[in-house]
């Protein structure tokens, strides 16, 4: 018996172009179409699968409705806490404003028959920065360059980049106008006091810690002449007067015959107790 030769090159190609299917192929599709479809059985499968479906979405349904009344009436609690408590805040500030007022009245009372302590306490109160200050003086004011000029100039000094002026800065003209002779002093409406601090933090300024922003009004009342003259000739202008001519911040300094400082705020004394008697 003679076993038939391999096909050659030319039949293969000839038997894949004429026929090309594949015979594992066509077996499989034999046997599985020899298998009868259960139609009715995925019909089922399907209905029964969407039933499923549907009373998953209806239990979550009503979960969420169920559990929406409480939330609600959580909400509804919290909010009503949050009145109460600004309403009794409220409450507390006028209270606290009539005794300041009444305690006003009974220092100046007891303080009628000698005008030497009331004088005494107004000072003191004014150097603590407990009254608030009208009268003439100097006002200086610092800013960062313009956006046009500091997009030309590179700062020649600053914490970062774009800001050439910190809170060394207006400590500087700060200390300068104490120096020449200040009674009272407020930087961008924040009245200072002995126990005022100015700080930086990341790009800002902070007074007391509230952070300010550029441009700097630092206000000093006092006597305009002296405080003029004293912070013209005074070193601190003259740095910011190169500065102003090398990275183009503004920087003046003008008299004025009228300023108004606001009170400062009132400390929290956190140590200090009322003495009490043996």
């Amino acid at each position: 018996m003679t076993m038939p030769g391999p096909a050659s090159p030319t039949q293969a190609l000839v038997e894949l172009v004429l026929d090309p299917r594949d015979p594992g192929y066509e077996e499989a599709a034999a046997r599985r179409g020899a298998r009868p479809r259960h139609a009715a059985v995925d019909r089922w499968l399907t209905a029964l699968g969407c039933l499923v479906i549907g009373f998953a979405l209806a239990v979550a349904w009503v979960h969420t409705h169920r559990s929406a009344p409480q939330a609600v009436k959580v909400h509804q609690g919290l909010v009503d806490r949050v009145r109460a408590a600004a309403t009794t805040a409220d409450g507390l500030g006028r209270e606290a404003a009539g005794l300041g007022a009444q305690l006003s009245r009974l220092r100046t009372r007891a303080l009628s028959d000698s005008s030497g302590l009331q004088h005494q306490l107004q000072r003191l109160q004014l150097l603590a920065g407990a009254l608030p200050v009208s009268g003439p003086g100097v006002a200086v004011t610092l800013g960062e360059p313009s956006a046009k000029m500091g997009a030309s100039a590179a700062p020649t000094r600053g914490a970062s980049i774009g800001t050439i002026l910190t809170d060394r800065d207006v400590r500087s003209v700060v200390n300068q106008l104490w120096s020449d002779g200040a009674e009272a002093l407020a930087v961008n409406g924040i009245r200072l006091t002995p126990l005022s601090a100015i700080r930086f933090a990341g790009q800002a300024v902070l007074v007391d810690l509230e952070p300010i922003t550029s441009p700097y009004r630092i206000e000093a009342v006092g006597a305009p002449d002296v405080l003029d003259t004293g912070f013209a000739a005074s070193a601190v202008a003259s740095r910011y007067q190169t500065l102003q001519q090398a990275d183009g911040i503004t920087f003046g300094f003008t008299e004025q015959t009228a300023l108004n400082l606001p009170a400062a705020a009132i400390p929290t004394l956190r140590y200090a107790s009322p003495e009490r008697g043996s």
